[in-house]
């Protein structure tokens, strides 16, 4: 009985990621670090652009992340 129990689990383990195509490179790609600032007093303008661009970065990251639970989520539905 112990040694039908590893065959029927392994049986089970590859049925379903070994199924699933891998993701889009594009929705996995890491994401942007945030702005590297000065070591010095920052302008009001220095500031506004560098959290503007954190900001951009930051809205793109969370719609690929987004996307990709998209994804996910279809890979899974479609088995």
């Amino acid at each position: 009985m112990l040694i039908a129990l590893p065959w029927a689990l392994t049986a089970c383990a590859g049925s379903i990621a070994g199924d699933l195509e891998p993701p889009p490179a594009a929705l996995v790609a890491p994401c942007d670090e945030p702005a590297q600032l000065p070591v010095r007093t920052l302008t009001q303008a220095e500031v506004e652009v560098a959290w503007g661009r954190d900001r951009a970065a930051l809205r793109d990251c969370g719609e690929r992340q987004g996307l990709l639970g998209r994804w996910a989520a279809g890979q899974v539905g479609a088995r």
